[in-house]
C-alpha cells in the first residue's frame, strides 16, 4: 500500500508540473461542470456547458482509496501550491482517525466522493451489503463535511444495474488507467 501511495503522489506531482508548464490548460471549475454534470440536469444547462467548452481540452484529477495519514496531506499541499483542485473518492475504512484531512480537502475546495467502505468488488457482493457499504460511507463523509457525497466510484470500476441502490448518486469511472493497482511484487 505504501508503494502505491508514493507512486500516486509522484505521478500527481509530475502531472501537475506538466499542466503548469503549459503542456495542458486546466481549469477545475470548468472541468467539474463538464465532467460531472448531473444526469438530471435540464437541457438548458447541458446546452450551456456544451457551448462553453466545445473544442476545449479538459482534465480532471481523481484520487481513490484515501485518505492516507502521510501522503494525502503532502498531495493536498502540492495541489494547494499549484492552485489545482481534484476529486478524492474516499474509502470509508480509511477515513476513521483522519477526519481533519477530510475537512482540509473540503476547505481547499476539492470534491469528495464515495469509494465504498471497504475495497470490495461491489458487483460480486450481495446487493444489500454493497448498498450498506455505500450508505455507511456517505453517512460518515456527511458527518465530517456536512455535505452528502453525490458521486460514487466503485472499486475496480465494478458496477452493474442491480446496484442502483444509491439513488441521487452519479457513478464516475475513468478514461485513463494509471495501472497503479499492479501488485506490489511486480513493482520491485
Amino acid at each position: 500500500m505504501k508503494i502505491r501511495w508514493k507512486l500516486a503522489c509522484l505521478l500527481a506531482v509530475i502531472v501537475l508540473d506538466i499542466v503548469f508548464a503549459g503542456a495542458l490548460f486546466f481549469n477545475y471549475s470548468e472541468a467539474k461542470n463538464t465532467l460531472f454534470l448531473p444526469a438530471d440536469a435540464g437541457g438548458e444547462a447541458k446546452e450551456e456547458v456544451r457551448e462553453q467548452f466545445s473544442g476545449s481540452k479538459q482534465i480532471a484529477l481523481t484520487f481513490d482509496d484515501g485518505p492516507h495519514s502521510v501522503y494525502t496531506p503532502l498531495l493536498l499541499d502540492g495541489l494547494r501550491k499549484r492552485g489545482v483542485h481534484a476529486t478524492f473518492f474516499l474509502l470509508g475504512e480509511n477515513v476513521k482517525g483522519k477526519e481533519a484531512i477530510v475537512k482540509q480537502m473540503q476547505e481547499d475546495g476539492h470534491l469528495i466522493g464515495n469509494h465504498g467502505y471497504s475495497h470490495v468488488q461491489m458487483s460480486r457482493e450481495a446487493v444489500a451489503n454493497a448498498c450498506e457499504q455505500i450508505e455507511e460511507n456517505n453517512r460518515q463523509i456527511e458527518a465530517i463535511t456536512g455535505v452528502r457525497p453525490q458521486y460514487l466510484r466503485p472499486p475496480y470500476g465494478s458496477w452493474n444495474e442491480e446496484l442502483e441502490c444509491t439513488t441521487n448518486m452519479t457513478v464516475v469511472l475513468w478514461d485513463v488507467d494509471t495501472f497503479d493497482t499492479v501488485r506490489q511484487w511486480r513493482i520491485k
